[in-house]
């Protein structure tokens, strides 16, 4: 099945933010994974965290392109990324909680359960101290 056969695009809008306990939290649909200015433009809007619900639709190597896409936003936008599917036969399953380096600290395969992660803020600033990527990018994210 093609999700764009039954989902249309929203509108260009700010990124959705809020905070709790001091950290910045931004969130990001499924799809939004597969495009990284979206991971983009919520750094931009400088979060911590980046929450991803998700009804990840199965199909041939699609649970290697949800870990994959899931670390590739943490670690080009230095990033805590937390991204929940629904287990099999609905989703893929492997929701997992991946720090700003791509490391996975917590995952729940293909069943039900709940993954916890300590969420170190300080964790984001060394990881950008030896990781500039933001800091030292020339380009910035702008709607077509």
């Amino acid at each position: 099945q093609r999700e764009s056969d039954w989902v249309a695009p929203g509108e260009i809008a700010p990124p959705e933010t809020f905070e709790v306990d001091g950290l910045r939290f931004g969130l990001m649909t499924c799809y939004d994974l597969r495009f990284p200015e979206v991971g983009r433009t919520l750094a931009d809007a400088h979060v911590d965290v980046v929450l991803v619900p998700a009804e990840w639709v199965r199909g041939p190597l699609k649970e290697h392109h949800w870990r994959t896409l899931l670390q590739a936003r943490a670690i080009e936008n230095t990033v805590f990324l937390a991204g929940a599917d629904h287990p099999p036969p609905l989703g893929v399953g492997h929701s997992m909680i991946v720090d700003p380096q791509g490391v996975v600290l917590a995952a729940v395969g293909t069943t039900t359960d709940v993954a916890v992660a300590h969420i170190d803020p300080d964790a984001i600033a060394r990881v950008r101290r030896v990781n500039p990527a933001l800091e030292l990018r020339r380009y910035r994210v702008t709607p077509r």
